[in-house]
């Protein structure tokens, strides 16, 4: 099974919130989540966080992780298991922005 597309990057995520004035910290607390579960969804499945992350975004959850969800915006059940790897190119960017 192949990627319908890539998901937007943890990082490009990070940033859209910071412009909004929004952290993974506020989402948790405003959308009664677990401590760090925000930040945990950017990079794997988990339903309820993608869908804060998504409203503090203005976007729905399948423009943000195509890869999570079906083409007529249904959620993936049960998820890939490509959608619990890290992918090498975010690991890469993340070298990239840190050097």
């Amino acid at each position: 099974m192949t990627r319908r597309s890539r998901n937007m990057s943890p990082s490009r995520i990070k940033y859209m919130l910071s412009i909004k004035g929004w952290t993974y910290a506020d989402i948790d607390r405003e959308y009664n989540l677990p401590e760090k579960v925000a930040a945990i969804a950017a990079r794997y499945p988990h339903a309820k966080a993608e869908k804060a992350i998504a409203s503090v975004l203005g976007k729905k959850p399948e423009q943000i992780w195509p890869a999570r969800y079906n083409k007529n915006g249904t959620r993936l059940k049960p998820q890939p298991a490509h959608n619990y790897r890290e992918d090498l190119s975010v690991r890469k960017d993340q070298k990239e922005e840190a050097a």
